[in-house]
C-alpha cells in the first residue's frame, strides 16, 4: 500500500464528546473523506482503553508516530480520530483509518461507550477488537451487545445525535 502526500499527514479528529454525550462532527475530516473520489475501505480499531490501539493503528500505516500515544493510565485518544491520508489499496480503492476512544475508561460511561462503539461499528468496513489478553466474556458481551443494537439502527440524514462544527 502506498500513500498520497499532497498535504501534511496526520490524525484528525473525526467526532468529539459534547458535555452531553452528543456526537460533533468535525468539518475538516468530513471535507477529507469528500475529497476522496475512490471507494473507502474504513478500517477501525476499538477495545479497551489503554490497550494500544493507537500503536497497532500507526504500524498499519506504516509509521512509528502518527495517532498520539499515552504513556500514562489516562486515556489518551478522545472521541474517533481519524488519519487524513488514505491509503491506496488498488486502483478503485483507497483506505481510511479510524482510532477510537478506549471503552471502560474512568473518564467514561456505559452508556457513552456504547455509543462509541455502535458508532464506530457503522462506519467500519473492517472493524478490529484490540485486547492485551485473550477476550473474555465482559468483551465477549460487549460485542455481543453493539452488534444486536447495530442491526436496529436506521441511519438517515437527519441525525439527531450529530451536529456539524
Amino acid at each position: 500500500m502506498e500513500t498520497e502526500t499532497s498535504r501534511e499527514e496526520r490524525p484528525i479528529q473525526l467526532f468529539s464528546i459534547a458535555p452531553n454525550g452528543n456526537f460533533v462532527l468535525n468539518r475538516e475530516a468530513v471535507n477529507m473523506v469528500r475529497s476522496i473520489k475512490k471507494k473507502i475501505a474504513v478500517v477501525a480499531v476499538a477495545g479497551q482503553y489503554r490497550t494500544g490501539k493507537s500503536y497497532l493503528l500507526n504500524r498499519l500505516i506504516g509509521r512509528q508516530n502518527g495517532f498520539e500515544l499515552g504513556s500514562t493510565i489516562n486515556p489518551c485518544t478522545k472521541g474517533l480520530w481519524v488519519w487524513n491520508h488514505p491509503l491506496v489499496v488498488t486502483d478503485d480503492i483507497q483506505a481510511i483509518f479510524l482510532d477510537t476512544e478506549g471503552l471502560a475508561s474512568v473518564s467514561r460511561n456505559v452508556h457513552l461507550d456504547t455509543k462509541i462503539f455502535a458508532i464506530t461499528l457503522l462506519l467500519s468496513s473492517y472493524f478490529v477488537y484490540n485486547s492485551l489478553n485473550a477476550i473474555d466474556e465482559k468483551a465477549l458481551d460487549s460485542l455481543s451487545l453493539v452488534v444486536s443494537l447495530s442491526k436496529y439502527i436506521h441511519v438517515n440524514s437527519h441525525l439527531s445525535l450529530i451536529h456539524i462544527s
